[in-house]
């Protein structure tokens, strides 16, 4: 089994011809919803972006009693549960900062 997971801060998906629109030129948007499975009603629990992306690694609400801020050691970070049963996880990201000391931890989880 192959997963992607694809995450915008700033896309609002009534934009995306998976989801109706017809007029916004997207062909890999297409392209990629037409070989997969298509989640029409998925909520993350944080509106902030990195508040939002902790909720999706450990699958729990986060910024009602947690600030903005990085992965915690206790946290089980998903794309960290799968590499522990061999399963190969990639980032790509404009968020350099992942990548530099102290940039949230998501990088390595």
């Amino acid at each position: 089994m192959k997963a992607i997971m694809v995450m915008f801060d700033s896309l609002n998906r009534k934009m995306l011809p998976p989801y109706g629109c017809d007029w916004t030129h997207a062909p890999n948007f297409a392209r990629l919803a037409e070989k997969t499975v298509v989640f029409e009603q998925c909520y993350a629990g944080s509106m902030p972006c990195m508040p939002a992306r902790r909720d999706l690694h450990t699958g729990r609400y986060n910024f009602l009693h947690r600030s903005w801020g990085p992965l915690e050691p206790f946290d089980d970070s998903m794309p960290e549960l799968l590499k522990e049963h061999d399963v190969y996880t990639h980032l790509c990201t404009d968020h350099y900062h992942y990548f530099e000391d102290g940039g949230s931890t998501y990088n390595s989880r």
